[in-house]
């Protein structure tokens, strides 16, 4: 209990020479019950007197000292309302946790104030050496997003990503290639080392989440194109990580994630294309899409930016599920005024490559375009003008007398890059005849192709020419110009694609003798780099365009590739299409004239196809069988295998209904 009297106070007057002393006997209330926890409860406070923290451990009050307390002892400012508020970021307090956290903040909120940017340079310098994974890939990673380029900072932070890269796993590696996607932070030597240790890891440990394996495909898709090495080890590494993926459970995966993951596969030519080594890609590409089956109506609400991704991966892919593509249509006709300029053409001339002809897909499609015009890139242009110009003559009027053709003109085709200048010519090329504005936009074009000539590469030339020889230009000095410098590119590029190889035999044999005399020179002279490429076992396709090709070849030389070209088709012919089967029955009728025969199997199978009654069902029962059977019959008279009265029986499809004809061939034996 507090004592009644307090010790005596002295004070000390100086007043005169006399001293005076003041004594006060009591004791303040506020002194006697400062140690109560109430003043009805008269138990002292628990160690107030017997311990104090401040004098046994003055350390674990450093907050007390003025000097020493922290100016983010409450949390660092929000940097993204710095501009507004002022003052400091404290950025020099900051670990590099926070560093990483911040700066990828700024980048998700578009942050670019370059003063902020300068700081957070020069704090993970300071960091770096103290920096580890996954706080190292994520800082690299912002700075790449951001495009903060910094010579000292790319260099240690290079040194440091080489240092730790050995303790990766696949998360970081992940982060690391979605750095990589900016050109201007990839290094050749470092990405190499990246993708030989993303093998490892997938080669000898299967402890990756479905989630992680799918982040690290996405990051590989962003990585597109790449030179002949690194492509090659980029698609081993696709590879390894489609056979992971197809032991895990795909219903994990969001429809995002399922969609970009499958347009990873198809956009570095895994599925459906000649340079195909493992069944992995198309695998996993088929069982995503028939796990997307119901679940687009809600990722078009999420993002509708997915069905644009969704559309252009089944075009190039050649996945042809077809339920799967009218769900897609229907939901794109949905969405499609929500779409950005660029994902509404690229989803627009994906229906279009599709062979979808809907008038409600392509009218909301011009609407949205128009409304986002002056938004549209050279490449939007390109994609939009190859969507609306494989349509109807009306609709591809409206395009070239609308608002994109005013973009066009208002952009320039020296604006184009020749990625672009080369899908805007195969787009022209590719409208029906009589359409206005046609003749004049490629005439145009064709010039500005031909001052860029040396800007374009292999595969983009033969496109090229393949364009032309839809076209049929009446200028023969430029179209003689165009074929030397493609013909120049081919051999020196050496290992062309044998896609791009027969895209440059039909360019040259669609063209008439009285425009291009020396078409059969031409063709004999890439006699050698065509049997390469049909060794190379290509689609079928591919191998049909060559075979039609030579098929207008006068030269005996010919007769060896067509004799590969046979034998590849005997295997291959059920992947034909409709149209390229008649094609192939054509061109096995032209050079029937000239006494070359094709082998049996063939003539069997293509009789078959022609007639539907092994065919695939995008061919059966199709109106270009019919066709096909009048080719053939043209084929077969050559060889005598029709006799005078024989029967054949046509069976047409025309919308829903069926018309059965049966019409006499009078055919003479040779």
């Amino acid at each position: 209990m507090a004592p009644l009297f307090s010790v005596p106070l002295l004070q000390k007057s100086f007043a005169g020479n006399g001293f005076h002393g003041a004594r006060r006997w009591y004791t303040p209330r506020s002194r006697r019950n400062w140690s109560l926890q109430h003043h009805r409860i008269r138990i002292p406070r628990p160690m107030v007197d017997r311990f104090d923290l401040s004098r046994v451990q003055p350390q674990k009050e450093w907050w007390r000292e003025r000097r020493i307390a922290p100016a983010t002892f409450f949390g660092f400012p929000d940097v993204t309302k710095a501009g507004l508020r002022g003052g400091s970021v404290y950025v020099e307090q900051m670990d590099a946790v926070t560093l990483a956290v911040l700066t990828d903040k700024c980048v998700q909120e578009d942050v670019w104030d370059p003063e902020i940017w300068m700081k957070f340079a020069w704090r993970a310098q300071q960091l770096c050496a103290r920096t580890h994974e996954p706080d190292l890939c994520y800082i690299f990673r912002a700075f790449a997003r951001a495009d903060w380029f910094d010579q000292n900072l790319l260099t240690t932070y290079l040194g440091r990503l080489h240092r730790r890269l050995p303790m990766f796993q696949l998360p970081d590696v992940a982060v690391l290639l979605e750095a990589f996607a900016n050109p201007r932070f990839r290094q050749g030597e470092y990405l190499h080392r990246s993708l030989t240790h993303m093998g490892l890891l997938l080669q000898h440990r299967d402890d990756a989440s479905v989630e992680d394996l799918a982040k690290t495909c996405i990051a590989l898709r962003d990585l597109y194109p790449q030179p002949e090495e690194i492509s090659t080890e980029v698609k081993a590494g696709l590879q390894l990580l489609g056979e992971a993926l197809l032991l895990r459970e795909l219903s994990e995966l969001t429809p995002s994630q399922a969609v970009h993951v499958l347009h990873c596969m198809t956009h570095w030519r895994l599925v459906n294309t000649e340079q195909q080594t493992s069944n992995a890609p198309a695998d996993l590409s088929w069982t995503l899409a028939r796990e997307l089956k119901g679940k687009l109506r809600n990722a078009g609400k999420e993002k509708p930016e997915d069905l644009a991704v969704l559309a252009e991966a089944m075009f190039t892919g050649g996945i042809r599920h077809e339920e799967l593509w009218e769900e897609l249509v229907t939901n794109l006709e949905f969405e499609m005024h929500r779409l950005p300029a660029s994902f509404a053409a690229s989803a627009a001339y994906a229906a279009s490559r599709f062979g979808h002809r809907g008038a409600k897909l392509y009218s909301n499609a011009g609407r949205r375009l128009g409304e986002e015009a002056p938004k549209m890139s050279p490449m939007d242009c390109a994609y939009a003008a190859g969507a609306f110009l494989r349509g109807p003559a009306s609709v591809a009027e409206k395009v070239l007398r609308g608002a994109i053709g005013e973009r066009i003109l208002e952009l320039g085709f020296g604006s184009f890059d020749p990625e672009a200048l080369t899908l805007m010519l195969n787009s022209l090329s590719r409208a029906e005849p009589g359409v206005w504005g046609v003749e004049t936009m490629a005439s145009s074009l064709l010039q500005e192709i031909h001052s860029r000539l040396h800007e374009l590469d292999a595969d983009q030339l033969t496109s090229i020419v393949r364009s032309l020889g839809h076209l049929q230009p009446e200028v023969p000095e430029v179209l003689k110009q165009v074929l030397d410098h493609c013909q120049l590119k081919v051999e020196d590029a050496g290992g062309i694609s044998p896609r791009s190889l027969a895209r440059l035999c039909q360019g040259i044999a669609m063209q008439p003798s009285t425009t291009l005399p020396d078409a059969s020179e031409r063709l004999v002279s890439l006699i050698p780099q065509v049997r390469r490429a049909l060794e190379a076992k290509p689609t079928a396709v591919s191998t049909a365009q060559i075979f039609w090709s030579y098929s207008r070849c006068s030269f005996d030389e010919r007769d060896a590739v067509l004799k590969d070209a046979d034998t590849r088709l005997t295997e291959r012919a059920i992947d034909l299409t409709a149209d390229l089967l008649l094609n192939l029955v054509e061109a096995m009728e032209a050079i029937g004239r000239t006494g070359w025969s094709p082998s049996e199997a063939l003539v069997q199978k293509a009789w078959k196809f022609s007639l539907g009654v092994s065919a695939p069902r995008k061919v059966r029962c199709s109106f270009w069988c019919g066709l096909g059977v009048l080719a053939w019959c043209r084929f077969s008279s050559h060889f005598g295998w029709f006799r005078v009265g024989d029967s054949v029986a046509l069976q047409l499809q025309v919308g829903s209904g069926a018309i059965c004809a049966s019409s006499l061939v009078g055919l003479e034996s040779v």
